[in-house]
């Protein structure tokens, strides 16, 4: 196997012995120079059909993070007889990764999605709650029990739906609200990347709680008004999503979800 770019200390990009493009893990691949030859002893697991669009949100995820999605997926592929392929093992630490920052600014949101998936998957439910579980005792954090909804969301294929499987009229409002966005915030963003597949994504959930007259409702106003004053521009940003994309029908709560993300978008893109 031939190393063609490194992606941190421990995993790389990498060609097989039929030129076939692979995400291969192992303890210090990272450090060998590219173009170069690798033992395969060296090499713990491979990941192939790896949107290549991943890369540069992988280099980002902490090593302890891909480690505890990694154990995740082996758990859930035991348990559920499956196998899950590469892609689902990144945006699940992906999404682990904004959790954690989340909960250690005191950001989680609740969202009332909880009963609905554990009636409707209960044994990814079950996963879940034990990936919940894992992170909690990795990370020394207390993740709230709806967390284990976003995981199994991922299990189920949710969280890394296709953007062209939504409705046409869904992927107009899709493309409007990421132009607000960049005309607002003064950035440009990769529709090919992963940030706005990821965007998306989140969007769609977003889409989908409004077009079902479900909307975000809890008891997370207590820290609205900390978001709105630490993402002073992202949250007008929002407010103009709202106006012109929802015609103001987003509750305070999912204009605070969508600050959220219109700021993580913002991040990566700047």
């Amino acid at each position: 196997m031939k190393i063609i770019k490194n992606i941190n200390n421990n995993v790389c990009l990498c060609l097989d012995s039929q030129g076939r493009e692979v995400i291969a893990f192992g303890k210090g691949i990272g450090f060998r120079k590219p173009p170069s030859d690798i033992p395969l002893k060296l090499i713990d697991r491979t990941f192939y059909n790896v949107d290549m669009s991943y890369l540069p949100m992988i280099d980002q995820i902490p090593e302890n993070v891909l480690q505890v999605s990694l154990d995740i997926i082996d758990y859930a592929n035991k348990k559920l007889g499956n196998s899950f392929k590469g892609n689902v093992v990144f945006t699940l630490a992906d999404h682990i990764q904004f959790a954690i920052k989340r909960e250690k600014q005191n950001l989680s949101i609740q969202l009332p999605v909880l009963y609905d998936i554990k009636v409707s998957y209960p044994k990814e439910m079950a996963v879940a709650e034990y990936g919940v579980k894992l992170i909690n005792q990795r990370f020394h954090i207390s993740l709230p029990e709806e967390e284990a909804a976003y995981i199994t969301l991922h299990l189920i294929g949710y969280g890394t739906k296709s953007i062209a499987d939504s409705r046409e009229n869904e992927m107009d409002l899709m493309k409007k609200s990421v132009s607000i966005i960049e005309d607002f915030l003064h950035i440009r963003v990769d529709r090919a990347g992963f940030n706005y597949t990821r965007f998306a994504t989140h969007m769609l959930y977003l889409f989908d709680r409004v077009k079902s007259d479900k909307g975000i409702q809890s008891n997370n106003l207590g820290i609205f008004h900390s978001v709105k004053e630490e993402c002073q521009k992202e949250y007008q940003c929002a407010l103009k999503v709202n106006e012109e994309i929802f015609s103001g029908k987003l509750t305070e709560e999912e204009v605070m979800y969508l600050v959220l993300h219109i700021n993580r978008l913002y991040i990566r893109e700047e």
